[in-house]
């Protein structure tokens, strides 16, 4: 499929400026970090072992960004967390291609790479994610201590059940005879794999 077949692609642009400095008269250690979250989801997802994976189609200027997976927990401040390190597919204040949207890529994060971490530092000891844990919320965070400018656009974040780099429903709508073109993006497999 050619660029002028693709279809556009709706996507959200998180962009801003990374400042690490820290004031003169502040208590802080340390500083330069943006978030973004969803709102907690009123009933938490539930995995059921249904899924082992997160599927994030993106574009992104070459930053390590993190997923954060809030859990439904006792312990209030536990995040799973991903690693999203892909080439860059644009740069800050990048034009967006008004028939596609512009070049996007997926890319894969198992749940069992994913770190269990609480205020910003790894737990000691490691839980799995796994199918008994529920999903309060999603979030992505750029903390690469690296001043300037960032831009990331986030086409579709979802749970999947991945088998040998492929996503489980590509093999049954093979088997019914659909099959989707996946032409509009590439692939990556996360480095943390």
């Amino acid at each position: 499929m050619d660029e002028a077949e693709q279809p556009f692609i709706p996507f959200i642009r998180w962009e801003g400026t990374l400042d690490t400095r820290v004031g003169e008269n502040s208590k802080a250690t340390r500083s330069g970090f943006c978030a973004l979250r969803s709102p907690e989801f009123p009933f938490p997802i539930n995995l059921k072992n249904n899924y082992n994976a997160l599927e994030i189609m993106c574009r992104s200027d070459g930053r390590t960004y993190t997923v954060n997976l809030k859990i439904s927990t006792f312990m209030p401040d536990d995040f799973y967390q991903g690693y999203i390190t892909v080439p860059p597919t644009n740069g800050p204040g990048a034009a967006i291609c008004e028939r596609t949207g512009g070049e996007f890529v997926t890319l894969f994060i198992p749940f069992k790479t994913m770190l269990l971490t609480s205020q910003g530092r790894m737990r000691e000891v490691q839980r799995e994610l796994d199918g008994l844990i529920k999903v309060e919320n999603v979030g992505i965070t750029l903390m690469d201590n690296v001043d300037g400018d960032f831009q990331f656009d986030l086409a579709t974040i979802r749970a999947v059940n991945v088998v040998r780099g492929e996503v489980m429903e590509k093999y049954e709508e093979e088997e019914k005879g659909g099959g989707g073109d996946d032409s509009a993006s590439r692939r990556y497999a996360s480095s943390s794999e």
